[in-house]
């Protein structure tokens, strides 16, 4: 007769092929402490079953390389072909989920105990609640929702899991929830998600940065009002206090009888009992505990006993490791930590958690360890950090570097703004968190303007209100503080400012300012044929622009931009030697560009094309391009001339294509890109009527980021109506 955790090794080691057996590199899943992680149970009380199970023929034991493991042979085990047999004789273990799940959810481990806070937990979350669930750091919530989330599927909910980390905000939120759509908008995040049966969980949200709770804060403040139950997983203290419409659930420690269902059986009862009161039932703790651990004279001193009984005892090359882990403000990569020789013994402890292949100490251990550094300690560790990464490419690599260089207090401004802008083009929650961390540390006016332009991105008003009340008057000010005026629909005092500016600027960058605001003004319309009144403004305001004292490269710039503009609206306003005129001049300027001149002969085909043989043959030839073009940008716009024309009855290789390129973001620092943006999920909403709703409220928010005011006007009437 096998005991349950016999029963449950077996089943855990059955998910794995036999054809892993004889590999050099295994999942941590198979080594002990993987086994252990999943089945919830310190290591040392694996040893007895295992090797009852071992002398019975039902596993085998080996060495091999454990993936994520560090760099030694470890101990791993596999399930014999008599313990696959053995399996299939103790029934169906696992039960077909019939809802839906969206999000990295924590690999399932065994629970012991907590069926009260479970039930109650699970009644809540039947009543569609919100909810905090706060504790201390490794009390179990995050493994007690792991297991509710099970029993939520079988129900047929959708669940939607999203893990925060420093950098997180609304977007990154919505992109763990979704899968798929980086939704910015609280009123389309909360559309697309809020429904019924449908349980939205965020772990771990204390660590997001101060920069990103004020706007987290409000999306738990909308969701509250939606059909779906919320829960958010904190550790004490909440960074968020009271959010009314919440309640608040506090996890704590684990009763004597579930205590000791941790411990090693053969430890005497009495001695458990003592054991668990020590450690107030705290389930890390317990995991944590040796035979060799000297228990605290108080409840309440748990991190005491990590300190003395786990990091005291600790190699140098695994304390090594432990620092680098605990510094980094991300799980980490074996081959991404310089010092990675220490891996194994953490692993071993029990110290670390994993996400797949990546991991970092669990936040208990990780505040213990942080707290014992001198303020000389962290700082040389973040230099050592800084250094290391930076010789490191890529994307991941250059956050933290620039994480590492403003911790170090070790920077340049200009140096440092170019990072960040950098870092923007990819992820302005990161780049945005980064600037107010430079701001905390040395106060200047360039980096506050960064961050200025950072929340421009954002669409983050307040924050740009309070960086520019902060900066000292000039230009620079002055034409973001007209931009500010311009979103919040004040357009004559943005006007008054901007030719106030104007007087201040070079010739070149009044011509560039000019044609910036040119470029907005077409864009700001929804997609449709360009009004005649507003064509002709515009082409008469491009007449009258002076590039006398500018150079030869300046004007170069410009007139490719002010032609590209004019062919855009002449083919709006079907004034086809407009068209002719601008697409010569973009012949001699885009001469090396055949791909460009491509595209815009495409865009007039469609425009002028006046019988369906040829309608069709454009459409191939439409097709044939977006399958080559290597740049998203020109395909984007592409798809949307086609849809434009197509519409609406579009054909299915369109909008697949454009479902395709939708999962790719545009850039984030550059309004052109942003205009884009908003017009790909105005389509969206045309496209997916069944999502119209969400996807034209994005495209409204995203419209008044990029200071077109007009079209999301014109956008939300729309909505209105189709309401």
């Amino acid at each position: 007769m096998l005991s349950d955790t016999e029963r449950g090794i077996l089943s855990r080691l059955s998910e794995f092929g036999e054809e892993i057996e004889g590999s050099w590199d295994v999942p941590r899943s198979l080594s002990l402490p993987g086994l252990a992680n999943s089945l919830g149970l310190v290591r040392s009380s694996l040893h007895k079953p295992l090797t009852r199970l071992e002398e019975e023929g039902l596993i085998f034991t080996r060495v091999a390389h454990v993936i994520g493991g560090g760099s030694r042979k470890r101990k791993v085990v596999h399930i014999t072909a008599l313990g696959r047999e053995k399996v299939s004789t103790l029934g169906n273990i696992t039960k077909i989920k019939s809802g839906k799940s969206f999000g990295q959810i924590p690999e399932l481990s065994r629970l012991f105990g907590r069926g009260t806070d479970k039930n109650n937990l699970t009644k809540l979350i039947m009543d569609a609640s919100s909810i905090f669930l706060s504790g201390l750091p490794g009390i179990g919530k995050t493994s007690l929702v792991r297991n509710l989330v099970s029993e939520i599927l079988d129900l047929g909910w959708t669940v939607r899991w999203a893990t925060c980390y420093s950098n997180t905000d609304i977007s990154d939120i919505a992109f763990q929830w979704t899968e798929k759509k980086s939704l910015r908008d609280i009123s389309a995040l909360t559309t697309y998600c809020g429904k019924n049966k449908n349980l939205l969980i965020i772990d771990e949200i204390q660590e997001v940065h101060s920069r990103h709770i004020e706007g987290i804060g409000k999306l738990l403040n909308q969701l509250k009002d939606s059909r779906a139950a919320v829960l958010v997983i904190v550790r004490s203290p909440n960074p968020f206090n009271y959010i009314e419409g919440f309640s608040e659930y506090r996890l704590l420690g684990l009763n004597d009888n579930d205590g000791k269902n941790l411990l090693p059986k053969e430890i005497d009862q009495e001695k458990a009992s003592e054991i668990v009161t020590a450690l107030g039932g705290h389930p890390l703790a317990l995991h944590l505990w040796s035979p060799e651990s000297e228990l605290p004279a108080e409840v309440e001193a748990v991190q005491e006993f990590v300190e003395s009984n786990v990091i005291s005892k600790l190699t140098k090359g695994a304390l090594s490791t432990l620092d680098e882990l605990s510094l980094s403000p991300v799980p980490l990569e074996e081959n991404e930590i310089y010092d990675s020789t220490g891996i194994g013994e953490l692993d071993d402890s029990a110290i670390l958690r994993w996400f797949e292949e990546k991991s970092e100490p669990h936040h208990l251990i990780r505040n213990v360890r942080r707290s014992l550094w001198s303020e000389i300690e962290r700082k040389n560790m973040h230099q050592k950090a800084a250094n290391h990464w930076s010789e490191i490419e890529g994307e991941k690599a250059l956050w933290i570097e620039t994480y590492h260089k403003i911790n170090s207090n070790d920077f340049e401004s200009t140096s440092l703004i170019d990072k960040i802008s950098a870092i923007s083009r990819k992820n302005s929650a990161t780049a945005a968190l980064l600037i107010e961390d430079a701001i905390k540390f040395e106060d200047d006016d360039n980096l506050r303007i960064k961050a200025v332009d950072i929340a421009f991105e954002r669409a983050e008003y307040e924050i740009i209100e309070n960086h520019l009340s902060m900066i000292d008057d000039s230009p620079q000010k002055k034409i973001r503080t007209a931009r500010l005026f311009r979103i919040n629909g004040d357009i004559d005092s943005a006007l008054e400012l901007e030719n106030t500016c104007l007087s201040l600027l070079s010739p070149a960058e009044k011509i560039r300012f000019r044609i910036s605001m040119l470029v907005r003004k077409f864009d700001d319309r929804i997609p449709s044929k360009i009004d005649n009144y507003l064509a002709q403004e515009i082409l008469t305001e491009i007449h009258n622009l002076d590039f006398q004292d500018i150079s030869d490269t300046d004007r170069f710039t410009a007139e490719l931009t002010l032609n590209l503009l004019k062919h855009s609206i002449a083919l709006g306003i079907s004034d086809m030697t407009l068209a002719s005129q601008s697409r010569s001049e973009l012949e001699i300027i885009l001469s090396d560009n055949e791909e460009y001149l491509l595209m815009l002969d495409l865009k007039a085909r469609l425009a002028i094309s006046n019988s369906s043989e040829l309608f069709d043959l454009t459409l191939d030839s439409v097709r044939s391009f977006i399958e080559d073009c290597s740049d998203q940008l020109k395909k984007i716009s592409i798809i949307h001339s086609a849809l434009e024309v197509t519409k609406p009855n579009f054909p299915d290789w369109l909008i697949k294509s454009h479902d395709r390129l939708f999962q790719n973001p545009l850039r984030e620092d550059l309004a052109a890109y942003r205009r884009m943006s908003a017009q790909c999920w105005y389509w969206r909403g045309i496209i997916h009527p069944t999502y119209r709703l969400s996807y034209w409220q994005e495209a409204i928010h995203r419209f008044r980021a990029a200071e077109c005011n007009q079209a999301a006007n014109e956008l939300l009437e729309e909505l209105t109506k189709s309401i």
